[in-house]
C-alpha cells in the first residue's frame, strides 16, 4: 500500500508523467499506469470452499455435509461412544464410495470442528518383553433389535503392542477370572507380570500412603496357579498401565464404531479376535517392524500354560421368598420343586449357574440373568436429533433398528414432508413403543395422518405391504 500511496502521490499532488515515475520509481511501466490513473478499491474475498469433500456426492449431498450428520450425531453420544476420525473415513469409503485419502477427512474436520484440549505431561515407561496389561471397557453392540451393553476385558503385551480381547457380561469375579483364563488360552502363554487397575474382583485394598496393594485371595491363588506376579496400579494413574488405556480406545474408534451385531458371547469372541489378530499384521507404531513378528518374538519370553484347568465359580446361600423365588443378579427367579422360605446354596460360573439343596442334591440349573439382559433405545431423543437434521436418517448409526415400515415411511419423501412426519412419530412415542407402532402401522400412523397423499404412491395398502429394501435419497 506504501508503493500504490507514493505513485498516486507523485502523479496527483506533483503532476510527474508516468515515464518520470517509472524513472524515479523502478517500477515496470504497466505497474505505475495501473495505479496511477485508476481507483484501487477493496475486493471482497471469495470464500467458496473448493476440494473433494465440497463437491456433491452421494444423493446431491457433499461429502463434507454427510461428515457433518455423522458428527453431529456423535454430539449427542458420550464421549467413548463417538466416531474417529478413521471410522468416519471408513463409513464414507464403504457406504458414500468416497475415494478421498484420510489425510483429506483429518483436515475437514480439524477446519471445521476443531477443539482444543490441554494434555498432561507423563514420563514415558519401559516394558520389557513377557509384560501384560488387563483392563476392562464398556462397549454396546447390537442385540435382538436392541442396544446391549458389554464388558470386554483386553489384555495386551506393550512390548509388541498384541492384543487379546474377551467380551463378559460384568466385572464380577467370575467373569474376570473365567475371562482372563480365556485370554490366556488365545495367547497360548501367560505373562510374566501382569499390571492392572484397582478392580473390585481381584483388589481389596488399592495401594497408596506406604501401603501395597492387597489382592483378593481368589485371585492371588489363581495368579499361583499360572504363576504370575500381579502388579496394580496407583490410584489414578492410568498411564501406569498405558497400552491397555489407549487399545480399548482403539478396539472401540476402530470395531466398534458401527454398533456391532451380537448374537452370543463365544462366536463374538470369536470375531472380534479375529479382528485383532488381522490387525497385528500393521507396523508397531514405534518399532520398524509388524506387531505380529514382535509378537513371535515375545511369545518366547512367556509363561506356558498350565496343563490343569483351573475351575472358575463361587458359592452363595439364599433363601427363597415366600413365592418359591430367589434373587440372582437383581432378577427374581422361580425355582421349582424347592418351596418357600427355604434355604438353597447357589453355584455360580459367569454364565450360568447351579441350584442344589442341603444334601448337595442339584434343584435347577440355568443362565444367569444378566446374559441376555438389554435396553431400550432412547427413540424420542434419537428422533429429535432426525428432527433437527432431516437429512441424517440415510447416515445414522441407529438406522438399522429402525423398523422397516417406519424406515420407509421417513424416506421416501421429501425433507419437508420427513420433517412433518419425524415430529409424527415423536408425539406417537408418548404413547406407544416403536415395536408397536410398526406392528399396527396403518391404525396409528396412515390413519390418524392428515399428511400422507390418498395416491398409489403413498395409500396404506403400499406401506403395509413394503419390501425389505428401502431408497436411500
Amino acid at each position: 500500500m506504501d508503493q500504490i500511496y507514493s505513485i498516486k502521490k507523485m502523479r496527483n499532488e506533483e503532476g510527474y508523467s508516468l515515464n518520470k515515475i517509472v524513472t524515479e520509481t523502478g517500477y515496470d511501466w504497466r505497474t505505475v499506469r495501473k495505479y496511477a490513473d485508476h481507483d484501487v478499491l477493496p475486493k471482497e474475498k471469495n470464500s467458496r470452499k473448493r476440494g473433494m469433500m465440497y463437491t456433491k456426492g452421494f444423493g446431491g449431498q457433499t461429502y463434507g455435509e454427510i461428515v457433518d450428520h455423522l458428527l453431529f450425531e456423535d454430539s449427542k453420544e458420550k464421549k467413548k461412544d463417538r466416531r474417529l476420525n478413521k471410522g468416519i473415513h471408513r463409513i464414507l469409503k464403504e457406504q458414500y464410495e468416497f475415494d478421498g485419502s484420510y489425510r483429506l477427512v483429518c483436515q475437514y474436520i480439524k477446519d471445521t470442528h476443531n477443539e482444543v484440549k490441554e494434555y498432561k505431561q507423563y514420563e514415558r515407561l519401559e516394558h520389557p518383553p513377557g509384560e501384560g496389561q488387563l483392563d476392562f471397557g464398556n462397549y454396546r453392540v447390537s442385540y435382538k433389535g436392541k442396544i446391549k451393553n458389554i464388558k470386554l476385558l483386553v489384555l495386551t503385551f506393550p512390548y509388541s503392542n498384541r492384543a487379546f480381547a474377551v467380551a463378559l457380561p460384568r466385572e464380577n469375579k467370575e467373569c474376570f477370572l473365567s475371562g482372563l483364563k480365556f485370554l490366556f488360552k488365545l495367547a497360548e502363554a501367560v505373562p510374566k507380570t501382569l499390571r492392572i487397575d484397582n478392580l473390585a474382583a481381584a483388589v481389596v485394598q488399592s495401594r497408596g500412603r506406604g501401603k501395597e496393594a492387597i489382592f483378593t485371595d481368589d485371585f492371588n491363588q489363581f495368579a499361583a496357579h499360572y504363576r504370575f506376579e500381579p502388579i496394580a496400579c496407583n490410584p489414578f494413574s492410568g498411564h501406569e498401565k498405558g497400552s491397555v488405556e489407549n487399545k480399548v480406545g482403539y478396539i472401540r474408534y476402530n470395531f466398534f464404531d458401527d454398533i456391532p451385531d451380537f448374537l452370543s458371547y463365544m462366536p463374538f469372541n470369536d470375531w472380534l479376535n479375529q479382528k485383532l489378530e488381522e490387525d497385528s499384521a500393521r507396523i508397531h507404531y514405534q518399532e520398524n517392524f509388524l506387531i505380529s513378528e514382535l509378537w513371535e518374538e515375545e511369545s518366547a519370553q512367556l509363561l506356558p500354560l498350565s496343563e490343569m484347568d483351573y475351575p472358575v465359580f463361587k458359592y452363595k446361600e439364599v433363601k427363597t421368598n415366600k413365592y418359591g423365588e430367589i434373587r440372582l443378579d437383581d432378577q427374581s427367579i422361580h425355582i421349582p420343586r424347592i418351596g418357600r422360605n427355604r434355604k438353597v446354596i447357589l453355584q455360580l460360573f459367569w454364565d450360568r449357574f447351579r441350584c442344589v439343596d442341603r444334601m448337595g442334591e442339584m434343584i435347577y440349573e440355568g443362565p444367569r440373568p444378566y446374559i441376555g439382559e438389554s435396553q431400550e433405545i432412547d427413540w424420542i431423543e434419537v428422533f429429535k436429533t432426525y428432527r433437527q437434521k432431516p437429512r441424517l436418517i440415510i447416515h445414522s448409526k441407529y438406522q438399522k433398528f429402525i423398523p422397516q415400515k417406519i424406515k420407509s415411511y421417513l424416506l421416501e419423501t421429501s425433507l419437508a414432508e420427513r420433517n412433518t412426519r419425524t415430529n409424527q412419530l415423536i408425539s406417537l412415542l408418548e404413547l406407544y413403543s416403536l415395536s408397536e407402532i410398526e406392528e399396527k402401522f396403518v391404525e396409528i400412523v396412515l390413519q390418524t395422518t392428515e399428511s400422507v397423499e390418498k395416491d398409489a404412491s403413498s395409500s396404506l395398502v403400499i406401506y403395509d405391504a413394503l419390501s425389505p429394501k428401502v431408497r436411500a435419497k
